[in-house]
């Protein structure tokens, strides 16, 4: 049997996700798929803690629960929770059917048990959810019924707000981290879910700074669509999302002995990493193609990064073009207004270059420093702090 850091490792590459998924896929393709399959699928050949007939009610429940709805970007809604709960069974030391419970129903009342049930529904719901609690002993019961209220969002939450309230009670209870982590992370890799993707990020970044226009690849004038219709200013949001979520969580909850938390949190740094990378080609590639500004631009982002921008939050009123990127292009609270900025930013594609060039470091610099994290970040809000080292 490989070691769970080891398995974690050969699913961080898209194309293995992408084999996941059609694996997933192709199960849940059946009339009727079969739940010992799924359940084989899910626990990754290893043994968990806890009863498997329990395992098998929740994939069930699932099934009937979000029956052929899509996400966003196009896959099956429930492949989300299916390969959350997968990731986190690969990077835990002791897998438990409790844990595993837990992160397929860490959006029971997001995307399951939601407002908009009718009567009947929601009585099938509450019947289902009752045959599977009476699989489990009353103290897991509790448990679960707790840690899917702590992991659901209230709608006055601000992310960092909801966050904060998260990480407190990961205090007591660090399976909560583990979850959000492994959601976080399928969030990840699920935006090239669609996409083959390009992952010569760094080789890009060397022929523009190093190889004259010459000697440098060609692409084609017209570039791919982008993967779900997400456009790369909202792929750049959820980047900010995953450097909020791993500051905070670096500043307030990771044990350094806690090995799950550990694996989970390299993960989403390294496929946070890998989507920044590809933010960039295809901007790079296909919509900023001069190669003059190309170079100026990745020079000027070099430099910001060199002088600590990176390393806490700025004000615009400092001038240059990524400070301010947090506070004034993410962070507001209306999502309408949030919207209306991104679609104005999706058309400065000079300031989306060097965007996805900070996120790229940022993330280096989470995996490469266990001190690292975004100054001014906290679960009280994003603060800005001026003072540049």
């Amino acid at each position: 049997m490989h070691s769970p850091s080891s398995e974690l490792f050969q699913v961080l590459s898209v194309e293995e996700f992408l084999s996941l998924s059609a694996r997933f896929n192709y199960l849940l393709a059946a009339k009727e798929p079969s739940i010992e399959a799924l359940v084989t699928r899910i626990g990754a050949r290893r043994r968990l803690e806890g009863s498997m007939e329990a395992l098998g009610s929740g994939v069930s429940f699932l099934l009937r629960s979000y029956r052929n709805r899509l996400r966003r970007l196009g896959p099956l809604a429930v492949l989300h929770p299916l390969r959350a709960a997968h990731l986190l069974i690969l990077a835990s030391e002791t897998p438990t059917v409790l844990d595993t419970l837990t992160a397929f129903l860490h959006d029971y009342y997001e995307d399951i048990f939601t407002p908009d049930l009718d009567s009947e529904q929601r009585q099938e719901l509450e019947w289902r959810y009752e045959m599977l609690q009476e699989q489990l002993s009353e103290e897991d019961r509790w448990f679960l019924d707790e840690r899917i209220k702590w992991l659901t969002r209230r709608p006055e939450e601000q992310y960092h707000e909801y966050l904060g309230r998260l990480l407190m009670q990961a205090r007591h209870t660090p399976e909560l981290i583990w979850v959000k982590l492994a959601d976080r992370l399928d969030n990840t890799y699920d935006m090239r879910v669609v996409d083959e993707g390009n992952d010569e990020y760094f080789r890009l970044i060397f022929d523009v700074l190093f190889l004259r226009k010459a000697d440098r690849r060609h692409f084609p004038t017209s570039p791919p669509p982008s993967p779900g219709g997400m456009d790369e200013a909202h792929r750049l949001y959820q980047m900010f999302k995953n450097a909020i979520f791993l500051t905070l969580v670096r500043n307030y909850a990771l044990d350094s002995e806690t090995q799950t938390a550990r694996r989970l949190f390299d993960a989403l740094a390294a496929a946070s990493i890998q989507e920044s990378g590809r933010i960039l080609n295809q901007i790079l590639n296909y919509q900023l193609v001069d190669p003059e500004k190309q170079r100026l631009l990745l020079l000027d982002a070099m430099e910001y990064c060199h002088q600590g921008g990176v390393n806490r939050i700025t004000s615009a009123q400092r001038g240059h073009k990524l400070d301010g990127l947090f506070k004034d292009r993410f962070d507001h609270p209306d999502r309408k207004t949030r919207e209306a900025i991104l679609r104005s930013m999706q058309d400065d594609k000079e300031l989306m270059v060097e965007a996805a060039l900070a996120f790229l470091t940022i993330f280096e610099s989470f995996l490469n420093s266990s001190n690292y994290h975004v100054s001014g970040i906290k679960a009280s809000g994003i603060d800005i702090e001026d003072t540049m080292v």
